[in-house]
C-alpha cells in the first residue's frame, strides 16, 4: 500500500531560515494526512566557530524529533521512496510506492516565495515547535510584561541606509535607532515598561539602550530559548531578521521594524505591525495591541 510523506530539509542555514522548510511541511502534513519525516537537525558548521559568534548553531543539541518518524525509517524510506518536490499536486502521485515530498529553504526570497503557506498557522506552529524542543531550553513564563529588542549584529553587514530602502535585508541597523524606537514606544504606552535586549553584540555596542532605565539583556540562554522567550513578550522591536520574525509570528506579537525590513508580514492582524521613522508617531491602533 503507497503512503505519502513529507520532509523538512532544512540544510545548512541558520536557525530562523531553517525553519520554514520545517513549518511548511507541518502545515502540509496536517493537511493532507502525510506522515512527517523529522529533519535532520545533526548539520555541522564550522563559520560560526571561525567567526566567533556567540550561538555554535548546534541545533542537534536543541530539538528531538518527537512525533515524526526518525531512524531507522528515515534514512530507508530517503533511500527507497520516490521524492519530489514540495508544492507538486499530491493528487497526480501515482498510486503505487511510497513517496516523499522534500520541503527545501531557498538561499535567495526564501520567506517571500513560501512564507504565505504557513501563514495563518502561528498558534499550532508555536505548539509544535515548543514539543520539539528539548524541556530544558523552553524558558520560563514572564511574572510580568515585558518588551523584546532584538538587536543582530555578529554576521550582518555594515548598515547602508539606501540598501535598507531597497530592502536588503541581514544589516546592522544603527543602536541609536533602536533607543529611538524604544524611547518613542514607551512614551505612547505612557510607561516606561520593562525592556530585554536580546543580541548577539557586546554591551559597549549596545551601550546606547543599555543606558536607559529599566533596560537590561537576556540572560544567557541558547537561541530556541530566545526565541520562544521573545514570543512572549508585549511587544517586538526587532532587526531585519527571520529570527525575529518567528517569535512575532508564534505569539503574534505586535512588531516594529525598520522601514523595508519586515521581510514579510507575520501577524495575522495588520494592525500589530508597524515601522518607526525618527521623529515619528505610532499608529493609535498599533499601540492600542499592546496595552491589550
Amino acid at each position: 500500500m503507497a503512503h505519502l510523506y513529507g520532509y523538512p530539509d532544512i540544510g545548512r542555514f541558520g536557525l530562523g531560515h531553517s525553519m520554514l522548510a520545517w513549518a511548511r511541511c507541518e502545515v502540509w502534513c496536517r493537511k493532507t494526512g502525510a506522515r512527517m519525516i523529522g529533519p535532520r537537525w545533526l548539520r555541522p558548521r564550522i563559520g560560526p566557530y571561525l567567526r566567533r559568534e556567540r550561538d555554535k548553531r548546534e541545533y542537534f543539541k536543541l530539538f528531538t524529533n518527537d512525533g515524526y518518524l526518525g531512524e531507522p525509517w528515515r534514512t530507508l524510506l530517503l533511500a527507497t521512496a520516490h521524492k519530489v518536490p514540495a508544492g507538486l499536486n499530491s493528487s497526480s502521485v501515482e498510486a503505487s510506492g511510497n513517496t516523499v515530498f522534500v520541503f527545501r529553504n531557498t538561499v535567495a526570497s526564501n520567506f517571500e516565495n513560501h512564507f504565505h503557506e504557513v501563514r495563518g498557522h502561528g498558534p499550532e506552529l508555536h505548539d509544535a515547535f515548543r514539543r520539539i524542543t528539548r524541556k530544558k531550553y523552553l524558558p520560563e513564563t514572564p511574572v510580568a510584561p515585558f518588551l523584546a529588542i532584538h538587536v543582530r549584529l555578529g554576521d550582518f553587514s555594515h548598515f547602508n541606509a539606501d540598501r535598507a530602502g531597497a530592502k536588503t535585508h541581514n544589516q546592522r541597523l544603527p543602536i541609536e535607532w533602536y533607543r529611538d524606537s524604544l524611547m518613542a514606544l514607551r512614551q505612547a504606552l505612557g510607561t516606561d515598561m520593562q525592556a530585554r535586549i536580546f543580541s548577539d553584540g557586546d554591551d559597549a555596542d549596545l551601550l546606547p539602550l543599555l543606558r536607559l532605565p529599566r533596560v537590561q539583556r537576556a540572560a544567557d540562554a541558547e537561541s530556541v530559548t530566545h526565541m520562544l522567550d521573545m514570543a512572549q513578550a508585549a511587544a517586538i522591536i526587532g532587526t531585519g531578521s527571520n529570527f525575529n520574525l518567528w517569535a512575532a509570528f508564534f505569539g503574534q506579537v505586535p512588531r516594529i521594524t525598520y522601514p523595508n525590513q519586515a521581510i514579510v508580514t507575520v501577524n495575522d492582524d495588520p494592525t500589530r505591525e508597524a515601522c518607526f521613522r525618527d521623529g515619528g508617531l505610532f499608529p493609535e491602533t498599533f499601540v492600542k495591541q499592546i496595552k491589550r
